[in-house]
Formats: C-alpha cells, structure tokens, sequence
C-alpha cells in the first residue's frame, strides 16, 4: 500500500529557438531511476525526458515523484536484510510519474512551436525487467 505524497520538478528547460515551423520529428529520450528513503518509508521515482531535433534540444525535463509507502508493506518486501521492489511495482511508480511529465512538459510548452509534439505514452513493462534493491 502507498500514497502519492508529492512532486519536484527538478528541472525544466525549452530551447524554443531550435524549433521551426517546418519541423515534423523529433526524438524522445525518457530514462527512469529509483532511490528509497527507508527510515521514512518513502519511494522515490524520478523521470528525466530529453526532446530533440537530430542536432539541437527541445526540452529537457525531470521530475520525481514520491510516494509514502505502509510500514507493513515494506516488511512484506523485506528477505535476508534487503528490500526488493519488483518489477511491476516499480512499473506502477514510474508510470504514474511518466504520466505527470507528459502534463508539465504540454502545459510549460503552451503557446509555443514545442506544444505540437506530445511526449508519447511508453509502457514501462518493456524497459524495467530488474527490481530496485536496497539494504535494510
């Protein structure tokens, strides 16, 4: 069991001025990290989103989102003196942060030639196929 407690962005930038009206690709770049905070019981999941031309950068975004998890759940993650979040778990975290960057990144663009050009849904189940270890 967990709660969504809160989110940083990290950081944000727009290199508005590498983007032209004839442009009509660019490439995505999304990475996913973990950290666990154990004596506050809290799981961290942070996305960082690169957006370019070939050349130049859109955006570059990171976010992290933290999420408050039940004492009892963590002993139930708990074997030989470490705690292993899973792979679908660490799924579920990074796709609900995942998500909230696809917000930030369209609402800080609006109004801008970036705005068109929408980070596109990714499912973390085929890029996380290693649990997140961590002694305690």
């Amino acid at each position: 069991m967990y709660k969504f407690s809160r989110m940083e962005l990290e950081q944000f930038a727009m290199f508005e001025e590498n983007c032209n009206p004839e442009l009509k690709e660019v490439q995505f770049h999304t990475e996913a990290q973990f950290s666990y905070d154990a004596d506050n019981y809290i799981l961290c999941s942070k996305i960082v989103v690169n957006m370019a031309t070939q050349e130049n950068p859109l955006v570059k975004a990171e976010l992290k989102s933290y999420f408050n998890l039940q004492p009892e759940s963590v002993e139930n993650l708990r074997k030989d003196g470490r705690i292993t979040f899973a792979p679908p778990l660490l799924v579920q975290f990074a796709s609900l942060c995942y998500g909230s960057i696809r917000g930030v990144i369209f609402a800080k663009t609006q109004g801008t030639l970036i705005n068109h050009f929408i980070l596109p849904p990714v499912y973390f189940g085929n890029l996380i196929d290693k649990g997140f270890v961590v002694e305690g």
